[in-house]
């Protein structure tokens, strides 16, 4: 390539070519620096996930304690015996195994007036309140 001649900022023929990719590359970045802080956000399950006690009802009113660590155990009392589940987080909420022989159950975590709401295909499962 040569020098190019004349003004520093080059032709306006080079200008009316280079401002519609300056354009693009400024929004391609503003896109790509958006999707990786959506991708960075922790998933809801890690604000319950604080060792701290959460009184628990169930969707058919059974209450008890829920009680998840950060490293995807927990316990679980209120029923017919104390519960050691395994938990995972999810992008918008957690899964949740009570037991061995219990199978997992995924929920999505929504804000509450005092703790969350876990919804399970649109419906309340639990309430997590403290």
């Amino acid at each position: 390539m040569g020098k190019l001649k004349g003004n520093h900022r080059g032709s306006m023929q080079e200008r009316r070519f280079l401002l519609p990719i300056s354009w693009l590359a400024l929004v391609m970045a503003t896109v790509a620096l958006t999707n990786a802080s959506k991708a960075e956000e922790p998933s809801p399950a890690h604000k319950i996930t604080d060792g701290h006690p959460w009184k628990m009802t169930t969707d058919d009113g059974r209450v008890g304690t829920l009680v998840l660590f950060q490293n995807g155990t927990g316990k679980m009392t209120g029923g017919i015996m104390d519960l050691s589940p395994k938990w995972r987080p999810t992008p918008d909420g957690l899964c949740l195994k009570p037991g061995a022989l219990l199978p997992e159950r995924c929920v999505k975590l929504v804000r509450s007036e005092n703790g969350y709401v876990g919804l399970r295909g649109g419906k309340q499962a639990f309430k997590l309140e403290r």
